[in-house]
């Protein structure tokens, strides 16, 4: 591989195992085992209550410790108070069934469990922790996602509340050993979820693509190749909740997507709107209704000609082959157009004032400021509050 600037992210990080496919909840027992028992099982109490087989599966699992919870972001003295617990019982892995929030818990606990200061002495300010490197690894983690959006499966990264602020977590130990995925667990869940995941990976996707030329040509195109499967199989699952082979390739792309081999030869923070969703979450927003007004008005920066924002010749071109658009002639306000469309067809708002949020644009420009300026960077402050007043 050629020399990269700095920044620019050289390589994807792919340790996590994937045992993908219809009905490999079943493999979830033989998995434990070679984690290692005693086991500790973490799970979303909805999940459990709606999601075919997850019942049963806690049964033949018969854990040591078994944990339900609410999804909601966990704290890091959450995470802390877990791991210890872990600690206590004597655990020897952990299996997390549920949603990001979970999945995130289940990593942070498992991994400080066996590196007890990884949760503790954090600077304050800033969104990122990066611990130092260790010699030793956490317990090991079997992820059982419930839904397909974040790709917590299969990354190093935690989302934690800290205080007033979220923190998110980066550290090799929080690798999963390994991520089993399967599509019918995805059934029970409503339109609305099912949308989110769809736009959370789509979003994961499009801006970078647009928004950062890479090196090689390769991530373009499987970028593109990623939302045009993603796109019509959400449609198929929103139309047929039931319809296995659209939800295995939305649950498939959230975790691939998730590996950043479309960021290969990127900058390595190019999904930029994350951050100033991740303010909006904060306030209490679900992440599609918040990445619905962002992405709307990122699309209207691009097409205005804001470089930062992204290259509108890169949206109208591969923005616009991802979105289904054909012919040689699309322009970067029809790609503009079509995203919106989709937006809307999903059921996303697109405009600020929707949102009802009680709190002004120069409040959400700081606070976004303040936890994640660095990786923003080159975007500026006033881009960000342009980002937040005209949505």
């Amino acid at each position: 591989m050629t020399a990269t600037s700095a920044g620019t992210n050289p390589h994807w990080w792919v340790p996590t195992r994937i045992d993908f496919g219809a009905g490999r909840l079943r493999d979830v027992p033989l998995e434990v085992e070679r984690a290692g028992r005693p086991v500790a099982v973490i799970v979303d109490e909805r999940a459990e209550a709606a999601a075919p087989g997850i019942a049963p599966l806690l049964e033949r699992l018969s854990p040591e410790l078994l944990i339900r919870r609410a999804a909601s972001t966990p704290t890091r003295q959450e995470a802390e108070e877990l791991s210890k617990r872990l600690r206590e019982s004597g655990v020897r892995s952990v299996c997390a069934v549920g949603g990001g929030t979970v999945l995130d818990l289940a990593k942070a606990a498992a991994a400080a469990a066996a590196l007890p200061g990884l949760l503790s002495g954090w600077r304050p300010g800033g969104g990122f922790v990066l611990p130092q490197p260790v010699t030793r690894g956490g317990l090991p983690v079997v992820a059982v996602p419930t839904t397909a959006a974040t790709g917590s499966e299969v990354n190093a990264k935690a989302s934690l509340a800290d205080g007033g602020d979220r923190r998110f977590l980066v550290h090799w130990s929080l690798f999963p050993r390994v991520a089993v995925i399967d599509p019918i667990l995805h059934t029970s869940l409503p339109p609305a979820l099912t949308a989110e995941g769809a736009l959370e990976t789509v979003a994961r996707l499009l801006v970078p693509m647009v928004s950062d030329p890479p090196t090689t040509a390769l991530p373009d195109e499987i970028a593109v190749g990623q939302i045009r499967a993603v796109v019509p199989a959400a449609d198929r699952a929103l139309a047929d909740g039931d319809d296995l082979e659209a939800r295995g390739t939305i649950a498939l792309a959230a975790s691939v997507s998730t590996f950043t081999v479309h960021q290969i030869g990127r900058h390595q923070h190019s999904f930029w709107i994350w951050y100033p969703t991740n303010t909006l979450t904060a306030h209490g927003l679900r992440k599609g209704p918040a990445l619905g007004v962002l992405l709307t008005r990122w699309a209207r920066l691009v097409v205005d000609g804001d470089k930062l924002a992204g290259h509108a010749d890169r949206l109208a071109d591969l923005g616009g082959r991802a979105l289904g658009l054909t012919g040689a002639s699309v322009t970067p306000t029809q790609a503009a157009d079509a995203l919106v469309g989709l937006l809307r067809r999903w059921g996303f708002p697109t405009e600020f004032e929707e949102l009802g949020l009680d709190t002004t644009a120069e409040e959400l420009t700081e606070q976004t400021w303040r936890a994640w300026s660095e990786p923003l960077q080159p975007r500026t402050r006033e881009q960000v509050r342009a980002l937040f007043e005209g949505a």
